[in-house]
């Protein structure tokens, strides 16, 4: 997992940015290596984790990448009923 964040009530919740090593062998697509990690996670779901991932190329760009995590972190705080003062 690239992050795990530790939220209130026992919400554990892992982050991912998915490179092209997640789902492929050099330049070409695989099928074993994006089987491999949707069975990661799965076993995570089942331990009680949250998985979210972001495909890499959404955060190449600084301010597309910025747009898309604030949308994120905001629905996510939402969810999980944290406020930022």
């Amino acid at each position: 997992m690239d992050f795990l964040l530790l939220l209130t009530g026992k919400n554990r919740v892992v982050l991912e940015v998915d490179g092209k090593h997640h789902y492929a062998q050099g330049d070409l697509a695989s099928p074993q290596e994006y089987a491999r990690m949707v069975a990661e996670d799965r076993k995570l779901r089942l331990r009680g984790y949250e998985v979210y991932r972001f495909g890499g190329f959404e955060l190449t760009d600084f301010e597309v990448g910025k747009t898309i995590l604030k949308e994120f972190f905001r629905a996510l705080f939402d969810k999980h009923g944290i406020t930022l003062s």
